[in-house]
């Protein structure tokens, strides 16, 4: 008779397949990643006590899942995975609200944003990111340091989105106040959120362009890529690179408009 799998052994397996696909992923390997979360899916369904562990696991493995379809352009299955992820962290933060299950609900949230203005459903995905704000701002009033960045994270996200939308005027505000909380990190010591600062000064330089607000556009595109070339020079990140070539562009445009006024 085959014998049930004990939760430690649900639980390892769950993590490792995780850790897997996370590595898959971010290798480009996006259909591997799939089937590592689905075995880790598989293994939570496995485990004949449903503990608080196993619940937390499975929505990670399905909010990771959703994170690799959203990757391939899958937006609707990924927003079925988010939703699936969302309703067993809510669940569990009503039992108890602890920090990771509240931060990886409001990245879920996040996430399923995003998936929804790729379908059009702009609306929708706005108020996910104003959900996942609010999350996130609360963790931080109530002590969570690291969650301070997660803030700037989600603000930049929503500043993204705005932009995409050609909604100049409420994007800027987003970039404005994720620099605000930024900078002073980098003021303290923190290096970390250096390249943050880099990626939403390029937003926002180019959310002034679109404005007409050349003269501005011009500084903080400058110094976008003073911080990007720094880095860059730092590290090998292939991101880094196509985030200056993109930012270069932006310059020029910059540039050429002000040639003509």
């Amino acid at each position: 008779m085959r014998r049930e799998p004990d939760e430690n052994s649900v639980i390892e397996s769950a993590q490792f397949c995780i850790a897997d696909g996370i590595t898959l992923g971010s290798r480009g390997l996006l259909a591997d990643a799939i089937e590592a979360f689905d075995k880790a899916l598989s293994a939570c369904h496995g485990a004949k006590r449903k503990s608080a562990a196993v619940h937390f696991f499975t929505a990670q493995a399905l909010a990771n899942k959703g994170a690799a379809l959203d990757d391939l352009d899958r937006y609707a299955e990924a927003v079925q995975c988010y939703d699936a992820a969302i309703a067993i962290y809510v669940r569990m933060a009503e039992r108890d609200p602890h920090v990771d299950v509240l931060n990886s609900y409001a990245v879920s949230v996040m996430n399923k944003g995003w998936a929804l203005i790729h379908l059009g459903r702009e609306e929708e995905g706005f108020r996910c990111y104003e959900e996942a704000l609010q999350l996130r701002r609360q963790l931080a009033a109530d002590g969570n340091h690291t969650a301070l960045s997660d803030v700037a994270r989600s603000l930049y996200n929503i500043g993204e989105g705005y932009y995409r939308a050609e909604r100049f005027a409420k994007a800027l505000p987003a970039f404005d106040e994720a620099e605000e909380i930024l900078r002073p990190m980098l003021t303290a010591g923190q290096a970390e959120p250096e390249e943050a600062l880099a990626y939403v000064l390029a937003a926002k330089a180019d959310t002034l362009q679109m404005l007409g607000r050349l003269q501005e556009a011009r500084d903080v595109s400058d110094e976008a890529l003073a911080l990007l070339k720094r880095l860059s020079r730092a590290t090998e990140n292939p991101k880094l690179a196509s985030a200056i070539a993109t930012t270069l562009d932006g310059r020029k445009t910059i540039l050429r408009k002000l040639n003509q006024r």
